[in-house]
């Protein structure tokens, strides 16, 4: 099997807006620098090694989260400030995080699944353990609410 795939903003846009429902997106890139507070997810392969991560600032979790259930825009404000999402933020985040999976493979790469959100010092290990791999970022607008920020790490 091939490596995995390097999201490019157009392909991180058009999964996007089509998530969000809208005609389109304008995702820039971002720099490589992960957030020094963050949320993550763990993508595995099919036998259970840690392959990449998608990490997200708050405002990015919290907007894109409360999004998919029109949760007001202040209440993810509040989130993404307090840096501590609702279970039905998180659980939307989530959503977006394995949806997201898909920038990662294509039909000759290696298969990965989700497998759980981190935050914290396990979000730190996580990353620490793909040492050396590729961080690729984002800056991302998500609609009615604001912008977020948003990396894949791919070993």
């Amino acid at each position: 099997m091939a490596s995995l795939l390097k999201p490019k903003a157009g392909s991180v846009a058009s999964m996007l807006a089509m998530l969000f429902g809208v005609d389109d997106l304008e995702v820039g890139d971002g720099d490589a620098s992960l957030p020094s507070s963050a949320i993550g997810a763990s993508y595995v392969d099919d036998e259970g090694a840690l392959v990449a991560m998608l990490v997200a600032d708050y405002s990015f979790a919290a907007f894109s989260g409360a999004a998919l259930s029109m949760i007001p825009k202040g209440g993810a404000e509040d989130m993404a400030k307090d840096e501590d999402l609702s279970e039905g933020v998180r659980a939307n985040f989530y959503e977006v995080a394995n949806i997201c999976s898909r920038l990662l493979m294509n039909d000759q790469s290696t298969h990965i699944k989700l497998a759980e959100l981190v935050e914290g010092a396990a979000l730190a290990d996580a990353v620490g353990t793909l040492e050396g791999s590729a961080v690729i970022g984002f800056t991302v607008p998500i609609p009615r609410y604001g912008d977020g920020k948003l990396y894949f790490v791919v070993s």
